[in-house]
């Protein structure tokens, strides 16, 4: 996280803040998922291990966020504070970084905890600066709900009105070394070393595809659920008797949209555009 020289402002000063920055952020949005909650998760475990992280803003106000750079929130314990409850924050709202801390009751409740301090940037197009500012600002309650393996964190005002949805996405079942054990529905031989290391904190893909090594980058469409997919992949060019196999992998990992767990997290199956499986993998144990 770079350094930032910061001011403190009020939320009124805030709002009037206009500007123009773009962050390093690299996501890509093409297709809109539909949001199905299942679960409410409020216990004091679920709220320590769900919250701290980062959230993607999915809605401000009563805008649906969308673009390929979206506005963020991180949330972040501070093992100075006695008070387990304390939370640091860490914005981006399409503009200016934004610094505060809350207190969270497992209960519902999510109160400022001091003032919020912002950068001052002047930015032309900072459509949800406004709505996230207030929202930072004014929550009082808020409210965690599972949505297959993500999480979605409603933002409540005084009223029970929702001030800001944001989005986090688990992927985190998917980063490590992994076997591919199938590809189109042909299992691969037992000969076979096609082996993947992704790593969606960095945005990597990389392992060797049967012959040739490989690399290419991850991306995840902001508006779709369990989403992962890979591109820009390079391969040195060596000629081997399994080149047909090869080939299949990479062109099938062109089509992933998306990835989803199984066997208790030991295997995932990776998914196309129409949710066929066209891809299984293996977790590797790399440890001696």
């Amino acid at each position: 996280m770079k350094n930032l020289t910061i001011t403190l402002v009020s939320a009124s000063a805030l709002i009037l803040s206009l500007g123009a920055c773009k962050s390093n952020r690299q996501t890509v949005a093409n297709v809109a998922g539909p949001v199905a909650v299942e679960t409410k998760v409020q216990s004091n475990a679920a709220v320590h291990k769900v919250l701290y992280g980062e959230w993607i803003a999915y809605k401000v106000g009563d805008m649906m966020v969308t673009g390929g750079e979206r506005p963020y929130v991180i949330f972040d314990g501070d093992n100075t504070q006695s008070n387990k409850n304390f939370v640091k924050v860490y914005a981006n709202d399409g503009c200016n970084i934004i610094n505060g801390a809350y207190i969270i009751t497992p209960g519902g409740k999510m109160q400022r905890a001091s003032e919020f301090i912002s950068t001052l940037r002047m930015c032309p197009d900072a459509p949800y600066e406004m709505g996230m500012t207030l929202a930072l600002n004014n929550v009082e309650k808020f409210e965690l709900d599972k949505v297959g393996n993500d999480y979605l964190l409603n933002m409540k005002g005084a009223n029970d009105s929702t001030l800001m949805i944001l989005r986090k996405y688990d992927l985190n079942f998917i980063n490590g070394a992994w076997a591919v054990t199938s590809v189109n529905g042909q299992k691969m031989p037992e000969t076979s070393e096609m082996q993947l290391v992704i790593d969606t904190p960095e945005q990597k893909i990389h392992g060797n595809v049967g012959c040739n090594t490989m690399n290419g980058s991850v991306v995840i469409d902001p508006d779709r659920q369990n989403s992962i997919g890979f591109k820009n992949m390079i391969t040195t060019r060596m000629t081997c008797p399994d080149i047909q196999l090869e080939q299949q992998l990479l062109q099938a990992l062109d089509k992933v949209t998306t990835a989803f767990p199984a066997d208790n997290m030991s295997k995932a199956e990776l998914k196309d555009e129409a949710g066929n499986v066209i891809i299984t993998l293996t977790r590797l144990n790399l440890r001696k």
